[in-house]
């Protein structure tokens, strides 16, 4: 069964996906390609991706969310940077979405075509052992871990 984006509750997807909320415009624009210096939140016992070790680790791969209540989040980052998401809910309800993944400096900013009505949203990525964890680095979502799995094994 398919399942429009838009049928899913706001918050529930504002949840599972990174790359999900609108970022405000900065106060002051940085240069282009670089990110704005920010306040990010540590992941105890995680180390920070720089944007190009994210590039190198994800960019060809698929992040891989499962939920505590059976629903699943993936995202394949292709090695051109654009992305699809599926999520499967736990009747097997399906959304998707596509769009794309830019790297600023060592932030990693999402933009989807229909989640967060297309704006970007910018997230610090930490290694913790051999999962990822998302931080929005506006503070707006949740820390997300994802496992990484290589290649697109489940055809996103």
């Amino acid at each position: 069964m398919r399942t429009n984006i838009a049928a899913f509750p706001a918050g529930f997807l504002l949840l599972l996906v990174a790359g999900c909320a609108a970022v405000p415009e900065p106060a002051s624009a940085p240069a282009p390609g670089a990110a704005a210096s920010r306040d990010v939140p540590q992941v105890v016992g995680g180390r920070r991706l720089t944007g190009a070790e994210f590039r190198q680790m994800v960019f060809g791969n698929t992040l891989d969310r499962r939920l505590p209540n059976g629903s699943r989040l993936l995202v394949y980052i292709a090695a051109d940077g654009s992305q699809r998401l599926r999520l499967t809910g736990v009747q097997g309800q399906r959304a998707s979405d596509r769009g794309t993944v830019s790297i600023r400096g060592d932030e990693v900013c999402s933009r989807w075509e229909r989640i967060a009505g297309g704006r970007d949203t910018c997230f610090a990525y930490f290694q913790l052992g051999q999962s990822l964890v998302a931080i929005d680095v506006e503070g707006e979502i949740s820390p997300t871990r994802f496992e990484l799995q290589r290649g697109n094994p489940e055809g996103v």
